[in-house]
C-alpha cells in the first residue's frame, strides 16, 4: 500500500502482489548500530501497544530480546483509544514516557503531523543486524507505514476483510455458505427462527473510530464512501443510508443485547465462544477462531468474502506497525526492539508456535513450514481466502485525514445509537453529516 497526497489529502492504494511477491527491495540485513545487540545493555524502554492478536508474540518472546540485548522491556497494553490517548498525553506533555508504540496506518497522518514518530530511514540506512531482512517485509505493508516518501513504522499486521460462518450450523440447516449482504441478513433471519440458542451475527458496533472500518467496510459494497475527493462528507447520501441501514439492522435484530457496545474483542468472543453464527472482521480473526486453545468452534468455520449490492467486495482493510516515538530518550533501543521484533526468528515463531497465519513477513509466508503448518492443521481454505482477501483491499472508501480519530468518533457513535434504538438511521447520519462538516470545515478543508 502506498500514501500519495493529493490536494493535502492521503489516499492509498493497494499493491496486490506484495504479499505473495518476492519482497520489497532494499538491502539485505539491518544491523544494530556499532558494539552490537549489547550496546545498550542496562536501558529500559517502555512499549505501549494497542490490544489485538499480534502483540501475543511480544508478549511471551520478549525475554528472549531482553537476554540478546540486555534491554529491560515494560510493556502496557490497552484497547485503541485508551493507548492513543496514552500517546497522545505523553507527546504533547512532551515527557518522553514511552519509546515504542503501536500505529495503525489510520492514524498515521495525525500522528505525523504532530510530530510525535521517528523517521525511521536513517536506522534502516546505517543498521546492520541479520534480525531485520527489509526483503522480508511485503512492500505493500512497508508503504501503508510510509508518508510523504519516510517511513515510520515496521508493520507486524496486514489484514483484509473476511466473513466467518459456522459451517456445522449451515450444513444443519441447509444454507449456503453467504457470498453477498443479501445472503447474510436472509440467512440471520433463517438462523433466529430455527437456532434461537444462537446469536445470527456478531459485529462491532461501539461508539468508537475503532468501529468504523466495519461500517464503512460495509459500506463500500454499496458503492458509499464517507467523502469525496474534494473532501466533503457524504454521510447522508443514498447509498450510505442503504447500506447503513441494512448493517443497523443485522445488528439490531440479528445481534447480541449488547450490540451496540461490542469492541472487536468482545465481538470477537461471541463467535470464538460458540454463541455467534456469522461475523464480519478483520482476516486476522481466523487464526484465532482455529485455535482449539482460543475458540470453541475451531474446526467448524467456513470463510467468504462478500460482496455487497454494487458487486464490490466488503472490506475491512487495517495495517499497523511499531514506530519509535519522537520524544523516546532510549532510540537505538528501540531500533533494536522494532528489528526483533519483525526478525525471521520471532515471526516464525509466530507461525509455528503461536498459530499465527498471517504473519507480514515472506520469509515466513513462502515456506515450507508454512505449507506444512496450513496442512497439518487445515488451514488451506482460510490461507487461500487469507491471500484473496489481501488482493481485494482498497483504501478508496478511507478517511485519511489528521481528523481521522474525531471523524471516526463521530459517525460510529451515530452509528451505535441507530443499533440502540435511540434513533434511526437516517437521524443518525444526517447527524453525522452536520458534525462531519463542521469538523472539515474548521480543519480547513
Amino acid at each position: 500500500m502506498a500514501f500519495l497526497r493529493r490536494g493535502g489529502r492521503v489516499s492509498v492504494a493497494l499493491l496486490a502482489a506484495a504479499l505473495v511477491a518476492s519482497g520489497c527491495g532494499g538491502g539485505g540485513g539491518d544491523e544494530a548500530p556499532a558494539g552490537g545487540r549489547q550496546s545498550f545493555k542496562g536501558e529500559t524502554i517502555r512499549v505501549l501497544l494497542k490490544e489485538g492478536y499480534e502483540i501475543e508474540a511480544i508478549q511471551k518472546y520478549v525475554p528472549d530480546f531482553e537476554k540478546a540485548t540486555g534491554i529491560k522491556v515494560d510493556i502496557e497494553v490497552y484497547d485503541e483509544p485508551t493507548a492513543r490517548q496514552k500517546l497522545v498525553l505523553d507527546a504533547t506533555s512532551k515527557t518522553g514516557t514511552y519509546d515504542v508504540t503501536s500505529s495503525s496506518f489510520w492514524n498515521l497522518p495525525e500522528f505525523v503531523k504532530a510530530k510525535w514518530l521517528q523517521p525511521l530511514d536513517q536506522y534502516v540506512k546505517d543498521a546492520k543486524d541479520d534480525w531485520l531482512n527489509m526483503e522480508d517485509i511485503p512492500k505493500g505493508a512497508l508503504e501503508s507505514m510510509t508518508v510523504d516518501g519516510k517511513l515510520y513504522a515496521l508493520p507486524h499486521t496486514i489484514i483484509g476483510g473476511m466473513l466467518f460462518y459456522r459451517a456445522d450450523v449451515f450444513k444443519e440447516l441447509g444454507l449456503e455458505p453467504p457470498q453477498t449482504t443479501e445472503d447474510i441478513l436472509a440467512d440471520a433471519k433463517i438462523i433466529k427462527e430455527k437456532r434461537p440458542d444462537l446469536v445470527p451475527f456478531s459485529g462491532r458496533g461501539a461508539p468508537t473510530f475503532a468501529s468504523l472500518g466495519t461500517e464503512l467496510g460495509w459500506a463500500y459494497g454499496y458503492d458509499a464512501i464517507l467523502f469525496d475527493k474534494n473532501d466533503k462528507p457524504h454521510a447522508d447520501s443514498p447509498e450510505m443510508k442503504k447500506a447503513m441501514t441494512d448493517f443497523v439492522s443485522l445488528m439490531k435484530d440479528y445481534g447480541p443485547d449488547d450490540a451496540a457496545s461490542l469492541t472487536f474483542t468482545q465481538a470477537g468472543e461471541r463467535f470464538s465462544s460458540g454463541k455467534a453464527a456469522m461475523m464480519f472482521d478483520t482476516s486476522g480473526f481466523g487464526t484465532i477462531f482455529e485455535n482449539p486453545e482460543q475458540s470453541k468452534v475451531a474446526g467448524k468455520i467456513g470463510y467468504t468474502l462478500p460482496t455487497g449490492p454494487s458487486g464490490k467486495p466488503l472490506q475491512w482493510l487495517y495495517n499497523e506497525g511499531l514506530a519509535i516515538t519522537a520524544g523516546s530518550k532510549h532510540k537505538n533501543a528501540a531500533w533494536l526492539f522494532l528489528q526483533w521484533r519483525i526478525s525471521r526468528e520471532t515471526t516464525m515463531k509466530e507461525l509455528t508456535e503461536l498459530g499465527r497465519t498471517d504473519v507480514p513477513n515472506l520469509h515466513v509466508l513462502n515456506s515450507p513450514e508454512y505449507k506444512q503448518y496450513a496442512e497439518e492443521h487445515h488451514l488451506v481454505d482460510f490461507t487461500a481466502k487469507l491471500q484473496q482477501s489481501w488482493k481485494n483491499a482498497t483504501a478508496k472508501h478511507w478517511p485519511f485525514y489528521p481528523q481521522f480519530a474525531n471523524i471516526g468518533d463521530t459517525f460510529a457513535k451515530e452509528m451505535s445509537s441507530a443499533i440502540a434504538g435511540s434513533e434511526s438511521v437516517d437521524e443518525g447520519l444526517s447527524k453525522a453529516q452536520s458534525e462531519l462538516s463542521s469538523i472539515m470545515k474548521d480543519a480547513g478543508y
